[in-house]
């Protein structure tokens, strides 16, 4: 017959019927135990066998809970290797105990219940007292003792020395683990320090990736460690460091994005422990397939730095152990200052990179530049810089870049007028210095103020370019040109004489096929006398040698002229010239000749870049002052302050590149890949011919929708 089983359940408060003086100076060994022992399982060792001698017991074990919950055999008495086994599924039974929080004595023949049964049956005892661990509230685990012998009964004193020394035991635990708590948290600042430090000692990110994997495998104690970041590009995560068994390996490799344990990590910014790679269908088995490394088991964190995630840690194959949570939430904690340090020491670098490709092309330039801060105050200078200022960079740094170029100007023997660069988005003070200090020289000051990526303004730019050598080439090109102007015009108008009269018959009859050649060798030499004169007027233009006859005239009668002179050349191409003239225009003072050639040489070349067919509009409207531009106006004004008249031409042309909008006032500045090609002299003297009337010329297009070239005139009125 089967024996029956019960479960006494003991109540608080039962004063001991004996003397208790052996077992208090049993409590007072166990104390002093906890004060010696160097180790949590050293002091409940102890205590267990203290317990089964005072008890006079046969079997006793602790079972005690961890931070993630999970019950563990903490000690037991006699050890695995003098008794039979205890595995935690038999011994389940006895955390029913926490849930009453009291001790529970169960015995063989007065108990009923499965699990008590089993209890005792793995225990190999047959009456047993189990008392819970309690420490501030909180539940530690379980403390049980039995004995093997059915007459052993455990009565009220048992219990009640059982309750005094599971609180005191349950003190004991709380003061270790709080001091094994300490002691690794001492332990992950130490390594975070090491890290900091190792990050703020190098700036060589390799070394930074190995220390930082080195420090983390020691730490925690595993068989290989591996670092890597996230390629925003494409998603894949790079290994940038491999440490296994104190080699590096696996750099560059890399894992497709979203694959892996380390993929589902960096996708949901949790971490992760596999216990067992094998039976997880996220492991990505390439890796070790490549290597040859058995990996077993996985702690992987993710590396977020500023709320976005950089990349990742795995840690693999736990020695002496398994991975648990309170690992995966240290390692959390350390990745996190992990991930702003190599972000930080990333950033420098990409800094430091860009500062030292800065020097060197502010060192290997030709121009001199300075830059001033918000205040106008300079805070770099380069070499040719200091060169052209003749001083030293200790010196200008800290100046006033108004007082350098003040400076500059008083040097200098002569000064261009500051001009501002058009048809640019950000504008361009420029004007030509030159200087003579033992070597006579031009400098070309460019002005130009500079923004932050979001377009905020940050400070000012000073170019400082040696033009001295354009300058030389330009004047030899202007006095060769001037040379051979003055040299062609005596004989051109010679040979003009001549054929004018051989047309005449002077020296004979001449036929009519003889005067059509004559014809065209005339008009070719007045092509060419044109030609001559332009490049004469340009030369006087720049000089400020022109005179212009200024008389107010009426800008439609001015248009009328031009278009009269280029009508024969529009009906020829099949392009029609159509008027849009704003009413009641006021006269404006102008050379008429000078304005008539600007507007001819713009309608011309509007003519010659039209397709058959099209139209080519001419128009003009006041702007400036009170007045407005009508709102269908082909052009934008530029703000010009006063009033002034507008003119405007447009085609339907092939439109003319950004880049060539200056080029094209230039002399011999003209569009590349044209098959119609001019002179290049027509725009450059449209451009000093309206400044010279004190305006201004510029073009606006785009590319295959035609341009409309525009100047504006000062409107003078009387008050």
């Amino acid at each position: 017959m089967s024996p029956q089983f019960s479960t006494t359940n003991v109540p608080a408060g039962i004063e001991p019927a004996t003397s208790l003086d052996p077992r208090l100076e049993g409590l007072m060994r166990i104390a002093q135990a906890a004060e010696t022992a160097t180790t949590l399982e050293q002091l409940l060792h102890r205590s267990l066998i203290e317990l089964c001698q005072l008890c006079q017991a046969d079997r006793a074990f602790v079972l005690l809970l961890d931070a993630s919950g999970r019950t563990t055999l903490a000690c037991t008495h006699p050890s695995p290797d003098d008794a039979p086994a205890l595995t935690l599924d038999s011994l389940a039974g006895a955390m029913d105990v926490l849930q009453m929080r009291h001790p529970m004595v169960i015995h063989t023949e007065t108990t009923q219940g499965e699990r008590d049964a089993a209890l005792l049956r793995a225990c190999g005892v047959q009456t047993m007292i189990v008392a819970p661990l309690i420490a501030s509230d909180e539940a530690l685990g379980v403390l049980a003792v039995g004995s093997a012998y059915a007459a052993r009964v455990f009565g009220a004193e048992d219990v009640a020395f059982i309750r005094a020394l599971s609180s005191q035991m349950a003190l004991a635990i709380a003061s270790f683990r709080s001091r094994d708590a300490a002691e690794r948290r001492t332990q992950e600042l130490k390594t975070l320090n090491d890290i900091a430090a190792t990050i703020t000692s190098t700036l060589d990110t390799r070394e930074v990736y190995r220390l930082v994997v080195q420090q983390l495998s020691d730490y925690f104690h595993v068989e290989a460690g591996s670092l890597l970041l996230l390629d925003e590009s494409t998603g894949d995560l790079e290994f940038v460091m491999t440490i296994e068994g104190g080699e590096e390996k696996l750099a560059g490799i890399r894992v497709p994005a979203g694959q892996g344990v380390v993929g589902h990590v960096v996708r949901t910014r949790q971490w992760e422990i596999v216990h067992d790679v094998a039976c997880d269908p996220r492991f990505y088995r390439k890796i070790s397939e490549t290597t040859g490394f058995p990996t077993r088991s996985i702690l992987c964190v993710p590396m977020i730095a500023k709320g976005r995630v950089i990349g990742a840690i795995e840690l693999l194959n736990k020695i002496g152990g398994d991975f648990d949570e309170e690992e995966a939430l240290r390692l959390m904690r350390m990745a996190a200052f992990i991930a702003v340090a190599i972000e930080n020491a990333r950033l420098f670098q990409q800094v430091a990179a860009g500062r030292d490709r800065m020097a060197s092309i502010l060192h290997s330039t030709a121009d001199g530049i300075l830059m001033a801060d918000m205040r106008g105050e300079i805070q770099l200078a380069n070499p040719p810089a200091v060169r052209i200022c003749a001083c030293s960079e200790e010196t200008l740094i800290g100046r006033r870049i108004d007082d350098v170029v003040a400076e500059l100007q008083a040097r200098a023997h002569e000064v261009s007028t500051p001009a501002w660069g058009q048809n640019v988005s950000t504008p361009v003070q420029i004007s030509d210095l030159a200087l003579t200090d033992g070597v006579h020289r031009y400098v070309r000051l460019l002005r130009l103020p500079v923004y932050d990526a979001q377009s905020e303004p940050r400070g000012e730019l000073l170019i400082l370019r040696d033009i001295t050598q354009e300058r030389e080439l330009e004047q030899l090109r202007e006095d060769y040109t001037s040379m051979l102007v003055h040299d062609l015009r005596a004989p051109l108008t010679s040979i003009m004489n001549g054929i004018m009269m051989l047309q005449r018959g002077i020296v004979g009859p001449v036929s009519e096929q003889q005067q059509e050649l004559l014809k065209i060798a005339y008009q070719g030499c007045q092509t060419m006398l044109h030609l001559i004169n332009t490049l004469l007027d340009i030369s006087k233009l720049e000089r400020g040698q022109m005179t212009l006859d200024l008389k107010p005239l009426p800008i439609f009668s001015v248009i009328d002229q031009a278009i009269e002179r280029l009508q024969h050349l529009a009906s020829s191409c099949h392009v029609t010239i159509e008027q849009r003239l704003a009413p009641y225009l006021p006269p404006v003072e102008i050379d008429g000749d000078k304005i008539v050639r600007v507007l001819q040489n713009l309608l011309d070349n509007a003519i010659k870049f039209s397709p058959t067919q099209s139209v080519v509009t001419i128009g003009a409207f006041l702007s400036g002052g009170s007045s407005a531009p009508p709102e269908d106006a082909p052009v934008h004004v530029p703000i010009i302050g006063k009033e002034h008249l507008v003119v405007w031409v447009q085609d339907r042309g092939p439109g003319i590149p950004p880049a060539y909008f200056q080029r094209i006032f230039e002399k011999f500045g003209q569009v590349r890949g044209r098959k119609v090609r001019g002179t290049g002299l027509g725009l450059t003297f449209c451009r000093l011919a309206v400044e010279a009337h004190g305006g201004r010329i510029w073009v606006e297009s785009v590319e295959g929708s035609g341009s409309v070239f525009a100047f504006a005139l000062p409107v003078k009125r009387d008050n």
